[in-house]
């Protein structure tokens, strides 16, 4: 039924729009993220937008879950969600073809996801998630391959060392030092992470309360705040009980040592109070942190976890991996100035002097496509100059016409904007590799043009 009230031009709160020039930016990273994947060796894939409520029950934190899932009856009767993270996804995936899938398991997805949060700079609740995960080797091998590809993806957006850092951890470390060493009860433990992660967000005496509302003492949060501040040559002075176990501490040192000559020591960085928030993390976590100090936040993390298909039964499957979201990952750039400019794309815009010219300029932009060209034709009535402005706005190279000169020896006119060079190319199939030339000679491949030869 027509209404005269006027709909809203504003999204859904925590969602966005992205227009072209957004998306221009978007896909260039997308694309930087798949080439750097792509020479580690990993694929893509894709699972559902909604997944049966009960998976995320079960993979998920429990903050997740009770405070940020999207959910709801379908006409089915049958209780979905909408993703909010591909994890569970990606268990449920390996589950149902655990033996058909070749080992070693390097895959990658950028699907988008929503949860229920507090919009804020760097956070929506709508938001696309790349998602790397590897499994079927040592984990050693594999933590240190994980590590370094995080690094990699960022040097290949162009950031340079010292603009970002890797700060690891070890779930076994620390659950080491919290129930063995200060012998804290394991029924604690949910609330206990979620309260470590976040720490850094918190005053110490907000921490403090914190801990003290948790059952904690005095004694054990001094040796706590002591513990996650430590450098990790020292942390062995922390345990006093002979019987800790102490292998979380001897992985990741050789997990350094692994990385020592790849990896700068500054960038790669030993943080007891990094504790990554999900339940099924139970080996190295990780995250890494933009050093600007004008977006000094994290930009995404990880870790290992060893029971990632259990819920399904069968056999279990040990792996690492990490999300990375993209609206950090923008922001990083923005930050950094990473991102060019980046035009539309058209190489070529094809013009005409008067409706007479359409069947002809149709049929040059035809040829100039499928030699390898993006081109444009005009869909309205203008002006020769006019179309050769409109041309020059877009970032177009070069523009295309058959003048009347043309039309008696066969030929078209290319012209370049950028030097105003003007030539006639025979209007033939064989002419194409001598536009090839013509083109390489005007345009530098290097400044975005994009043609096959």
């Amino acid at each position: 039924m027509a209404t005269d009230t006027n709909l809203s031009t504003q999204g859904y709160r925590g969602t966005r729009d992205l227009y072209p020039a957004e998306m221009r930016n978007r896909n260039y990273i997308y694309e930087k993220l798949r080439r750097t994947l792509r020479t580690f060796g990993y694929e893509e894939y894709e699972g559902p937008l909604v997944e049966p409520f009960e998976l995320y029950a079960a993979k998920s934190s429990a903050e997740i879950v009770s405070d940020q899932l999207y959910h709801m009856v379908d006409r089915g009767d049958r209780r979905i969600a909408i993703r909010p993270e591909m994890t569970p996804t990606l268990a449920r995936m390996v589950a149902a073809k655990f033996h058909e899938i070749p080992r070693p398991i390097r895959w990658y997805s950028i699907p988008t996801c929503m949860r229920y949060e507090r919009p804020q700079r760097g956070r929506l609740r709508e938001f696309d998630q790349l998602n790397v995960d590897l499994f079927g080797g040592l984990p050693i091998d594999e933590d240190a391959e994980v590590l370094l590809l995080s690094s990699d993806l960022l040097l290949g957006l162009g950031a340079l060392h010292n603009q970002f850092e890797i700060r690891v951890n070890h779930r076994g470390l620390i659950n080491s030092f919290l129930y063995q060493e200060l012998e804290i009860s394991p029924t604690l433990k949910s609330e206990l992470l979620r309260l470590l992660d976040k720490r850094d967000k918190m005053t110490s005496t907000e921490f403090n309360t914190s801990g003290q509302s948790l059952g904690l003492s005095s004694a054990q949060l001094l040796r706590l705040e002591a513990f996650l501040i430590a450098p990790i040559q020292d942390l062995k002075q922390h345990f006093l009980n002979p019987n800790t176990d102490l292998n979380g501490l001897t992985h990741l040192t050789e997990v350094f040592n692994a990385l020592s000559g790849v990896i700068p020591s500054e960038v790669l960085v030993f943080d007891a109070s990094v504790m990554r928030g999900f339940d099924y993390y139970t080996g190295m976590v990780f995250e890494v942190y933009d050093t600007d100090p004008t977006n000094r936040r994290a930009l995404f993390g990880g870790g290992r976890y060893d029971n990632l298909v259990a819920a399904f039964g069968g056999d279990t499957l040990a792996g690492v991996g990490f999300g990375a979201g993209d609206v950090g990952l923008t922001l990083f750039c923005e930050t950094h100035k990473l991102i060019p400019t980046i035009t539309k794309g058209t190489d070529i815009c094809v013009i005409r002097f008067s409706e007479v010219d359409r069947a002809s300029s149709l049929a040059l932009a035809q040829q100039l496509r499928q030699w390898g060209y993006n081109v444009e034709t005009p869909i309205s009535s203008q002006k020769f100059g006019k179309q050769i402005q409109a041309a020059t706005k877009i970032g177009a190279k070069a523009v295309a016409f058959i003048g009347q000169e043309n039309q008696l020896d066969g030929t078209f006119t290319i012209k370049f904007l950028d030097s105003e060079n003007q030539v006639s190319i025979k209007n033939a199939k064989s002419s194409e590799s001598e536009f090839l030339l013509l083109w390489q000679k005007e345009c530098s491949l290097e400044n975005g043009s994009e043609i096959q030869s």
